[in-house]
This record gives C-alpha cells, sequence and structure tokens, in this order.
C-alpha cells in the first residue's frame, strides 16, 4: 500500500520529455502561436531561448506582439512642478497626467505635447471623452471643465462642491462626478456635455471618493467611505450597495462584461462584488490602502495600485499574483490602461508619470 502512494516519477518524466519532444517539432509558426496564447508568454518565450526551436518560436512571437521590460518616464525637464493626482490614457495614444500644480500635461509617448493651465487649485480626476480628442477634468476648485487635447476650453461645470473623481459614459456625451467637500458632499452627478445637469444621485453621506462605469454604459459605480453603490442610469435609482469595507473606499473599477465590480480600499484589501452588492472575493494583495484599479480587457485580470509602492497584476477570479512591479518610490494614485491594451500609466505620489507593460498577453 505504502509503495501504491508513492508518486509515479518515472511516468511523469516521461510524459513531460514526451510533451516537450512534440512541442519542438512543431512548425515555427504553430508554436509562435502556442506562446502566443498563454497568460504569460512573454515571460515564457524570454526563457525559451534556451531552446533554438523555441527562440526562433518566441522571435516571431514578440514580432506579434511587441514587449519590453522598460519603464518609460513622463517626466523630462517638462513635468509637473507638484506631485500627480491622476493619469488618463486617450485611443489615439495621448496620455494624461493631472498634478496638484493646477496644471493637466498631454503626452505622447514621452513627449509633452502641451501644458494646460486648467484650474485654480488641485486637478484631482480625469477622463476621456470616448470618440473624440475631448477630456473632463475636476478640481478641489469646485469645478469640471471640459477641453480638448489642442487645450481649448470647451465649458465649465460649476458643480457646487470639490470634485474627487470623474469618470466618462461610453456614448461620448455624458460624463459622471464624485463630490467632495462643500454644499452638494456625498452627490453623484451626471452631466451632459451640453452643460445640462441630467441627474443628481444622492445616497452617500460622506465624500465620494471614486466613480466608474460599466461598459455597457447602464451603471454608475461608486465609492465613499465604507460603501460601493450602484445606480441605473437609465431609470436613476439605486440598484444595490455593497458593504464589508472596513475603512474608506478609494477606487472602483467596472470589469468589462460589466458582470464584476472591483472595489480598493484604505483597508488593504481589493474586493470583487456582483451588480446586486454581493460579494464574492476579498483579496490581500498589498501591505497598505489600495489606491487605483484598471481592468484589462480579458475579463479575468486586473491591475491594482497601493501606498505600498507597488502594482501588482492579479486574477480577479482567485487573486493570484502573476507579476509585482516595483518601478515607483513612492505611493501609486492611480493607473490608466492604454489602447493598445499591453501598456498602463501609473501616477505615484510625485512629479513623473511611468509607461509599462503588464506582460501579460490578451487580445
Amino acid at each position: 500500500m505504502e509503495h501504491a502512494l508513492t508518486p509515479p516519477a518515472t511516468e511523469a518524466s516521461a510524459e513531460s520529455a514526451t510533451l516537450v519532444d512534440f512541442l519542438t517539432k512543431l512548425p515555427d509558426d504553430l508554436l509562435s502561436h502556442i506562446l502566443c496564447l498563454l497568460p504569460l508568454a512573454h515571460d515564457i518565450a524570454r526563457t525559451a531561448k534556451t531552446s533554438r526551436r523555441l527562440k526562433r518560436a518566441a522571435d516571431l512571437a514578440f514580432a506579434a506582439r511587441p514587449f519590453s521590460p522598460e519603464v518609460l518616464t513622463l517626466s523630462a525637464s517638462h513635468g509637473h512642478t507638484r506631485v500627480l493626482n491622476c493619469v488618463a490614457a486617450a485611443n489615439d495614444g495621448h496620455v494624461l497626467t493631472g498634478s496638484e500644480d493646477k496644471t493637466v500635461k498631454v503626452w505622447h509617448g514621452d513627449e509633452l505635447v502641451r501644458t494646460i493651465q486648467a484650474h485654480r487649485s488641485w486637478v484631482t480626476a480625469m477622463a476621456v471623452l470616448p470618440g473624440g480628442a475631448r477630456f473632463v477634468s475636476g478640481s478641489l476648485d469646485g469645478t469640471a471643465k471640459l477641453f480638448t487635447f489642442g487645450g481649448e476650453l470647451k465649458r465649465t461645470f460649476e458643480v457646487g462642491s470639490s470634485v474627487r473623481c470623474v469618470a466618462a459614459l461610453p456614448d461620448g456625451a455624458h460624463f459622471v462626478v464624485g463630490l467632495g467637500q462643500g454644499p452638494n458632499k456625498g452627490e453623484v452627478r451626471l452631466y451632459n456635455v451640453d452643460g445640462t445637469l441630467v441627474h443628481a444621485f444622492t445616497g452617500h453621506t460622506h465624500a465620494v471618493m471614486a466613480v466608474a462605469v460599466t461598459a455597457d454604459g447602464q451603471h454608475i459605480i461608486s465609492g465613499a467611505l465604507y460603501l460601493v453603490k450602484v445606480w441605473s442610469v437609465a431609470t436613476e435609482s439605486l440598484v444595490s450597495t455593497c458593504r464589508g469595507n472596513t475603512q474608506a473606499v478609494a477606487v472602483v473599477a467596472a470589469m468589462p462584461d460589466g458582470q464584476l465590480i472591483l472595489s480598493g480600499s484604505n483597508d488593504k484589501t481589493v474586493r470583487v462584488w456582483l451588480l446586486n452588492g454581493t460579494l464574492q472575493n476579498t483579496f490581500r494583495l498589498h501591505t497598505d490602502k489600495v489606491l487605483a484599479l484598471a481592468a484589462l480587457p480579458d475579463n479575468k485580470h486586473a491591475l491594482s495600485g497601493s501606498w505600498d509602492t507597488t502594482i501588482k497584476l492579479f486574477n480577479v477570479n482567485n487573486g493570484a499574483v502573476l507579476r509585482t512591479f516595483n518601478h515607483h518610490s513612492k505611493g501609486v494614485y492611480s493607473l490608466a490602461l492604454l489602447s493598445d491594451g499591453r501598456r498602463f500609466v501609473s501616477g505615484p505620489w510625485e512629479t513623473s508619470a511611468h509607461i509599462a507593460y503588464h506582460g501579460l498577453w490578451v487580445k
């Protein structure tokens, strides 16, 4: 009986050798396709270069899906004079950074395109509107502003309280802001870019620090103190309240299929929720408060940024961490996925933003 419980090492070794032999006899193009389908294919492709056959396949895979371990820094002599509060990314490859120095900077690659003197106080949030080179910025000065990427101010929205967060709806004509200190504290306001206030969602009793919108534009997600709330755009009503965080909710995000919500909190957790408010999972990925989230297009993975200075690439279904990024020396305040789906921009509590590959190959 004891012998029967011993792992069949020789059989396992033979099976592994057979698999390696099979893979190395595949045509280069087919082997490169297999590499592309694996989640951490870049890591596998990099180590695969110890084999001549796999090296050729890996080279083909890298040509199809470029990847670099290098981190691009957006600063040089043109960086912000005070720390960053927010970053955003546009479909045409432009990146926006907003700072306590009251400016928004527009970048392409690591080149500064222009500096916009945006607000009278800190720029706290930004969102790019789909379908055109426009974005909305929010500030502690009690306004949200609509700009073109060329720096033209199209409209100022006097919201009555400090703007802590902004998110754009997919129709390119609406955006939502979360309000902090002021007479409208705790409101989540939906605006049309023409200046019309569509609706003010009320229910939070503390400053709204985070907002997000589902990909179909049907739901708004907001976070304030211990609570995450889900609102219906169509009925202008509360759908659910997500309870479970023990400290302030700093960031929320919606997965691409709109079925799962992520929240990051000062209690050092990332929580996964259903739209009906059901808590699916609680992940302790960081050693300090979680301040930033970005969902990946494969609907299985996301990035989280923390005051502990790290960024984690993790699986939203089981919390498995695939990669930890350590290229910041200060806490990470904001994250945004670039339009190619393979890179992300991160804003730390510094004057410079950074662009990096997350290393996960996704369609």
